[in-house]
């Protein structure tokens, strides 16, 4: 009898975009956590109860993502951030018919957040289910969000 796993995997695409036209592209992976593999083993099973709540409807940003610089690591059994929520975006979500097995989940924070102060530092997010719930979620370096920047995520 073979006794496989769901195994998820996901990258994000970051995709940095200044005012004066320059751009700059950031690739880091994520963790799928626990909450999203018993969400995906519920929906292929249908047992998915009274109502269908684990598609996503955000992303929550953080910034205790890094201790002293460095990237904390993603535990698939996490139920949060590392910190609290900076603020959460909505995203868009799609599949590419080029690889119909892939969704792609896309955020923009844009050049006018951080809506108070003119930086905010994120290194953490998280995918989140209508459930409210994480799906996946991701550190990544200290990244400085100023009012001059627009950042796209592209989570696949």
């Amino acid at each position: 009898m073979i006794n496989e796993q769901i195994r998820l995997k996901g990258d994000v695409e970051i995709l940095k975009e200044w005012r004066d036209g320059r751009s700059e592209t950031l690739n880091i992976h994520n963790t799928v956590l626990l909450t999203g593999r018993r969400a995906m083993t519920k929906a292929l099973a249908n047992a998915i109860g009274d109502s269908f709540e684990f598609y996503i409807i955000s992303m929550d940003f953080g910034n205790n993502g890094t201790h002293n610089g460095v990237k904390k690591f993603v535990d698939a059994g996490r139920n949060g951030l590392f910190g609290t929520v900076l603020f959460t975006k909505p995203v868009l979500g799609n599949i590419d018919n080029s690889i119909p097995t892939q969704a792609i989940f896309t955020s923009v924070v844009p050049f006018e957040v951080p809506e108070t102060g003119s930086t905010v530092i994120l290194n953490e997010m998280a995918l989140k289910m209508a459930n409210g719930e994480y799906y996946s979620m991701t550190t990544f370096p200290d990244l400085t969000k100023t009012h001059d920047m627009q950042i796209t995520f592209n989570w696949r």
